[in-house]
C-alpha cells in the first residue's frame, strides 16, 4: 500500500472510530437522564424508553467495532 493510500485508509478509520464514540456517548448521556429521571419520579415508560434507546445504541455500538475491527477478509 503506498504512502497516500494508507493515509486515506487511516483518515476513514479516524472518522469511523468518531462516529462511535458519538454513539458512545450519546448512549451514556441517555441512561443518565433515565437515570435522572427515575430519581425525580418521571413516568416510567420516560424512563424505560431512554434505557431501551441506550441499550439498543450501545448494542448497534458493539456490532460496528466488530464488523470493522474484526471483519472477515475479503
Amino acid at each position: 500500500m503506498d504512502s497516500a493510500e494508507q493515509i486515506r485508509e487511516e483518515e476513514h478509520f479516524r472518522q469511523v472510530e468518531r462516529a462511535m464514540l458519538y454513539a458512545e456517548d450519546a448512549a451514556r448521556k441517555m441512561a443518565a437522564i433515565a437515570s435522572d429521571l427515575e430519581k425525580d419520579g418521571a413516568p416510567e415508560h420516560l424512563v424505560t424508553a431512554l434505557t431501551t434507546a441506550a441499550e439498543s445504541i450501545r448494542d448497534e455500538h458493539r456490532r460496528l467495532m466488530k464488523s470493522v475491527y474484526w471483519r472477515a477478509p475479503s
